[in-house]
């Protein structure tokens, strides 16, 4: 999948996706070791698209198991199909034995993601997206093809995989996921990246825009989490305001566009209701300048690389605190 530590590192960033040497090199030995990786931390701090960066730097297969609150293992791993049973059995000239015999083969089983991942001749890329949507009862069910890489199917017994999919699971701190499931996977804490990795997150995706719309975005995110919104802004979201703003022509939100661009920012009544009074957001944009004006000093490259910390032990239970503005209380 990948041949070392830099060759991830390098492969990630050129699909841009910019992350620290620590996490690239827990991405190449979860690969040389088939170990499931998971990772945990808030919402839109881009761990669903590690695993779509990992896609697209590799070209593998990626297959996407999108966990809800119901999830059952019909929709995850699959379940025999009623309709195609009747229709062969309809047209059965055979003996009962010979239909029951041939109504439980592989072929009349409509399989799940899961499956799918097992039977792919070539390595693939598994996507368990938002586990701790689902029930303790449905994750205890996927200890075994975690930890072994096979499931056992009611008729159709165990299903082993022909090549084990490198599997990335998501978890968005909504519940406490069990211990056999940690023991399974090499855990990452993945949090909002810092101001410097964002802008070159978001040149990479919008090469076309002005490099002043990257660091001011960066430094708008960066401001907008420090205030502890009930629905922070995720990366893409930020992409797409940088994009809202170069169809606008403009390298910032001036106040005469407050009122447009709040759409894109604030998600919930509550948050808008915040953005609205008087002199926040004016306050807002004058900590993105100083954000983005400490920054345009240097190349943005050379800045995400310079602060992609190390992850230290205690981020990997706790994530680090986020900064605080001066005379700006939520």
């Amino acid at each position: 999948m990948f041949n070392s530590t830099d060759d991830t590192l390098a492969s990630l960033e050129e699909v841009g996706y910019f992350t620290t040497r620590e996490i690239a090199n827990t991405i190449y030995l979860a690969g040389e070791l088939n170990r499931p990786i998971l990772l945990e931390g808030p919402a839109g701090a881009g761990k669903t698209e590690m695993a779509l960066a990992i896609h697209r730097a590799t070209g593998m297969k990626l297959i996407r198991l999108q966990c809800y609150e119901g999830l059952t293992d019909k929709e995850a791993i699959g379940s025999f199909s009623d309709e195609l049973r009747q229709l062969y059995v309809r047209f059965h000239d055979g003996t009962f034995d010979e239909a029951a015999k041939k109504v439980s083969d592989r072929g009349f089983y409509l399989g799940g993601p899961l499956l799918s991942a097992l039977e792919t001749p070539a390595r693939c890329i598994l996507l368990v997206d938002e586990i701790d949507k689902i029930s303790h009862a449905f994750e205890a069910q996927l200890l075994e093809f975690l930890g072994e890489w096979q499931l056992t199917i009611p008729g159709l017994g165990e299903i082993k995989a022909k090549c084990p999919p490198f599997t990335i699971v998501t978890a968005n701190d909504e519940r406490q996921l069990g211990y056999p499931l940690l023991r399974r996977c090499a855990r990452i804490y993945i949090n909002h990246p810092t101001a410097e990795q964002e802008a070159a997150i978001v040149a990479s995706r919008t090469p076309h825009c002005a490099k002043a719309i990257h660091y001011f975005i960066a430094g708008f995110a960066k401001t907008l989490r420090a205030f502890k919104m009930e629905k922070p802004p995720s990366i893409s979201e930020m992409i797409t305001l940088a994009l809202a703003l170069d169809k606008l022509n403009l390298k910032e939100i001036r106040d005469d566009h407050k009122a447009v661009m709040l759409p894109f920012i604030a998600k919930t009544e509550k948050d808008r209701a915040s953005l609205l009074v008087p002199g926040r957001f004016e306050s807002f944009m004058d900590n993105a300048r100083i954000f983005a004006n400490e920054m345009c000093q240097h190349d943005i490259q050379t800045l995400a690389a310079q602060t992609a910390a190390p992850i230290r032990p205690e981020d990997a239970t706790h994530p680090p605190p986020v900064m605080a503005l001066e005379g700006v209380t939520p």
